[in-house]
């Protein structure tokens, strides 16, 4: 993910990271033709939540961006996303984009074997909604393996879904 915040810029269009996911070192990307979706990689602008799809849009200076993406490599479905700032983002951007990022963190933070895969929506709604923030209840983290979107789901919120326990591998 790191070429991203190399290549970022506010002329290029989201189709071009497209571009880039496509070839990466061998891996298949896991999204294309996924029920339909027809590009490699997902990139949600502002106020695209996740699942956003590459096109001609020309990104502008103050707009925020999420890269996702999945790759197949070695028999394994490898899921990453992260969010980057394109030029001179607002202040209320920065402080999103720093929100989300310490509520990851608190949440691996937390992960380790024989934790309860529903405590780490409460860490990340409990963070988020100390700052003025909600969760998004429409989608959920997954597992990675050698399925798409596998198990467990993991919910963003506070809930009591009992989905297991963390193990490791």
């Amino acid at each position: 993910m790191d070429w991203n915040r190399i290549m970022l810029r506010s002329f290029l269009s989201t189709h071009f990271f497209f571009v880039l996911c496509h070839h990466q070192r061998g891996a298949y990307p896991s999204p294309l033709n996924y029920h339909g979706f027809p590009k490699s990689c997902c990139t949600s602008v502002n106020e695209v939540i996740c699942h956003g799809i590459p096109d001609d849009r020309k990104l502008k200076d103050g707009d925020i961006i999420n890269i996702d993406i999945t790759c197949y490599l070695d028999g394994f479905h490898g899921d990453c996303s992260e969010m980057f700032a394109v030029g001179d983002v607002d202040d209320a951007g920065k402080e999103l984009i720093q929100t989300t990022y310490d509520s990851w963190v608190e949440a691996m933070n937390f992960v380790q074997p024989g934790k309860n895969y529903n405590e780490i929506g409460a860490i990340i709604e409990d963070y988020v909604v100390q700052r003025g923030y909600t969760t998004v209840r429409n989608f959920v983290g997954h597992g990675i393996g050698s399925l798409f979107h596998c198990k467990p789901n993991v919910l963003h919120y506070r809930n009591e879904q009992t989905n297991g326990k963390i193990s490791p591998g």
